[in-house]
């Protein structure tokens, strides 16, 4: 069954080799339309996230949201679908990288650096276009596909330009065997999913919400002392980005625990709160309470 799906899917990601981006645009207006007003695809969860977050917004002004929401979810499941055989100038040009000297300044002093970005327009364009900006390599952590062949195939796609994949479950085995070799990386962990253990979360302010929040980055920048920078991916216009960095925590090994996760909260929701239809709203953020 694994090879049938491999084949097919492998067969539609040809298919869009051909399909020109004003097409593209096209068929996602369709599907985002479909998503939300045929199958209904988690609307509900996107209406009660909303209305939990923006409690001040009238249902006119979460509707103009709710449009862009969905536009943006598949507006970004076309372009990460294209992108698998979209050619890396193009991908470059489409989503170029600000202001890497901020990276190199630590990479060019033998420090690595922890990068913590978020599910905000664009991320899989990223993973293209940063590590040919670094001096250093830029790793990975990712959440394997049950589906072994397609995972090797598109984790190949995303190594094009030098990044390394690390199955999160390796992440701090590969962080100490590279600081063990001497190599100065980059690590890329996206930061804003909900954790799968209430136990470990911290648990921050976010959206007016207290919020339960993956530890990782936290954890791992004052167990390594990686000072913690964030990344932005915004849309300039349609099918264009461009990615800014700027920095969370310069020195982790000063940081009160959870201190990082909360400004690392703080960066998320500013840019949320600038434009909110560009986050993915149809995921359960807030559906872990703390124990009493």
């Amino acid at each position: 069954m694994q090879r049938i799906g491999y084949f097919f899917t492998r067969v539609l990601i040809e298919a869009f080799r051909f399909v020109p981006f004003w097409l593209l645009y096209g068929l996602s207006d369709v599907l985002a339309f479909f998503l939300y007003r045929v199958v209904g695809y988690r609307r509900e969860v996107v209406w009660n996230n909303l209305r939990r977050a923006f409690p001040e917004k009238t249902d006119d002004a979460l509707m103009k949201i709710v449009r862009h929401s969905y536009r943006n979810l598949t507006d970004v499941m076309l372009e990460a679908m294209k992108s698998y055989t979209l050619s890396i100038p193009e991908i470059l040009r489409r989503c170029p990288v600000r202001n890497p000297e901020l990276i190199n300044r630590y990479l060019d002093q033998g420090q690595s650096v922890i990068l913590s970005g978020c599910h905000y327009n664009n991320w899989e364009y990223t993973g293209i276009t940063m590590p040919p900006t670094f001096h250093g390599t830029a790793v990975t952590a990712f959440k394997p596909i049950s589906n072994k062949l397609m995972d090797a195939y598109v984790n190949r796609t995303r190594e094009r330009t030098g990044m390394v994949m690390v199955d999160m479950e390796g992440t701090f085995t590969a962080m100490r065997q590279r600081e063990r070799e001497g190599l100065p990386s980059v690590y890329i962990l996206l930061a804003d999913q909900s954790p799968s253990s209430r136990k470990s979360a911290h648990w921050v302010s976010f959206l007016g919400q207290e919020t339960a929040s993956l530890p990782g980055v936290d954890v791992l920048a004052r167990k390594f002392n990686f000072p913690v920078l964030f990344y932005e991916v915004r849309r300039l216009k349609r099918g264009f980005y461009d990615v800014e960095f700027s920095v969370i925590c310069a020195n982790p090994e000063e940081a009160e625990p959870t201190s990082i996760t909360q400004a690392f909260a703080g960066k998320l929701e500013s840019i949320i709160r600038k434009e909110p239809g560009n986050w993915l709203w149809s995921h359960k953020r807030w559906k872990m309470k703390r124990e009493a």
